[in-house]
């Protein structure tokens, strides 16, 4: 029976940054995806303000370079120049992330289904199981699970029922700039918002989310209606009906990550941003983190070195995040009011792009220091 210094359940945005830094440090680690291929999405781009750099990603990850955002009211339009913007290609960015594994310490297990872990009297997580009772051994454990959270939920480290915000897109034909993001609000978007993200080759994905259970259930409805608004229809042309889709969860600001020997990382513990919803950097980040503590952890063979994680996310992110939270529940209250929708970007006149864009990216003042 191997055991692992790490094992990581889930292959996703948490779980490839989590190995690929694991790996870097020499540990002997395990991932196990439920899916049979890891490169296997329900959509495949996402805008982004990353800086590449930052997490050993080249350009080759770049579906389009953006120079400007333009928000959208039903009245009103606010053009907001913008740097280190990107849409992403969300394959090309996991491949580079898995491409960089190191493949004496990093093993990947696909079609493998955890449902639960085990832990013996002095509550210490020893393995992950599978639907078919197969055991999978390690020092640590980490759910990187996403939205699923199949771990952080059993033990109560996430609310084992939340509301997601759930979003659908089209790869479409695109007629406007092709380095122009556009976001829509409003009424006509009942209560949720819709996006545009230019691609090359004059293609676009034309997105729309809501956080409300009525319009979720009939999301594809209303996208297919917001592409007959004037507006739209000068920037876009549906010319297929392949639509991708991918919810985020709706959960209070959460700061508790580690329990014992386990690690809780990315949407399992809802990392994402609530203003942004990619949420890419934010996730990548606690990683990294959390790479760091579990490194120190093994190393001097003390497991209470783990909620130095903690610790530093909640200096780097918890007071952003409080606020992106505030911003998050406004937006649900004014966005289904044309007037307040108005207002507020005519509002937002007033303020600098470079504010206005820390604040869209969920960074709300924070200054990166060089």
């Amino acid at each position: 029976m191997d055991t692992f210094d790490v094992v990581i359940i889930g292959g996703g945005t948490a779980g490839t940054m989590l190995a690929r830094e694991l790996g870097k440090f020499k540990r002997k680690t395990l991932i196990l995806d439920r899916k049979d291929n890891l490169l296997d999405f329900t959509f495949n781009t996402l805008g982004s303000f990353i800086d590449l750099n930052d997490f050993g990603l080249t350009k080759n990850v770049v579906a389009q370079e953006i120079d400007s955002v333009v928000f959208h009211s039903k009245n009103i339009k606010k053009v907001v120049k913008s740097d280190n913007t990107f849409v992403l290609d969300k394959t090309k960015v996991h491949e580079e992330l898995i491409g960089n594994f190191d493949d004496d310490y990093i093993t990947v297990m696909t079609g493998i289904h955890v449902n639960c872990i085990l832990k013996d009297k002095n509550g210490h997580y020893t393995c992950a199981i599978d639907k078919s009772k197969n055991e999978y051994h390690g020092k640590v454990i980490v759910d990187a699970s996403g939205t699923n959270g199949v771990i952080s939920k059993e033990v109560g480290l996430r609310e084992k029922k939340v509301k997601l915000a759930t979003g659908v897109e089209y790869n479409v034909k695109y007629l406007g700039n092709p380095r122009e993001v556009h976001l829509l609000m409003g009424k006509v978007y009942q209560g949720g918002y819709g996006w545009i993200f230019p691609l090359q080759k004059n293609r676009a994905i034309i997105g729309f989310g809501s956080f409300n259970d009525q319009v979720v259930k009939k999301l594809k409805l209303r996208l297919n209606e917001i592409l007959e608004l004037p507006l739209i229809k000068k920037l876009v042309i549906k010319d297929n009906d392949k639509v991708e889709g991918g919810s985020i969860p709706l959960t209070p600001v959460l700061d508790k990550f580690v329990l014992h020997n386990l690690v809780c990382v990315g949407d399992s513990v809802s990392q994402v941003n609530p203003v942004v919803g990619e949420g890419y950097k934010f996730i990548f980040e606690a990683a990294i983190m959390a790479s760091k503590a579990i490194n120190k952890a093994l190393e001097n063979d003390n497991m209470s070195y783990l909620s130095e994680y903690e610790s530093e996310w909640k200096n780097r992110f918890l007071a952003n995040y409080k606020r992106s939270k505030s911003s998050q529940e406004k937006l649900f209250k004014y966005s289904n009011n044309d007037y307040l929708m108005d207002m507020a970007l005519v509002l937002l006149k007033l303020r600098s792009d470079k504010r206005i864009l820390r604040s869209l990216s969920g960074e709300h003042g924070y200054e990166k220091v060089i």
